[in-house]
């Protein structure tokens, strides 16, 4: 009897622990939705996303797709905004950007390459608002 109910506890032990693993991240399986955190908001869909920072945004191009150890990679545009208003006329800042990172039991954590600079790393999470400054 007792062994019945520890092998029990166990099974449902490893499926709950197997489970929680996997939120928000499933290799192959594009994220997508609202991910926040400190300084950055990502909103994802299986073609791409938006990207808000704290003096920044962005898109991505492409799905973040975790390949088998949660990896994620993908191309996209990085805005600089800067602060006071926007004069008519003015060139936008724009540059190509690479969005790499990984994700974990639905945690994400990107690192944005703007030619030679490296932003981040950026940990948000699936659900959780974005705490962001914006830049005056």
């Amino acid at each position: 009897m007792r062994y019945a109910r520890a092998l029990r506890l166990t099974v449902v032990g490893t499926i709950v622990v197997g489970c929680a693993a996997g939120i928000g991240v499933e290799a192959g399986v594009p994220l997508t939705g609202a991910w926040g955190g400190r300084g950055a908001s990502f909103s994802l869909t299986e073609l791409g996303g938006a990207v808000e920072y704290d003096c920044a945004h962005g898109t991505i191009s492409d799905p973040l797709v975790p390949d088998d150890d949660g990896s994620v990679r993908a191309a996209g545009l990085h805005v600089r905004e800067h602060g006071g208003p926007v004069r008519d006329g003015e060139p936008v800042d724009v540059a190509s950007a690479l969005y790499v990172g990984s994700g974990r039991a639905g945690t994400l954590t990107l690192r944005v390459i703007v030619g030679t600079d490296t932003l981040g790393p950026f940990v948000v999470q699936r659900g959780v608002a974005p705490q962001l400054f914006k830049c005056l």
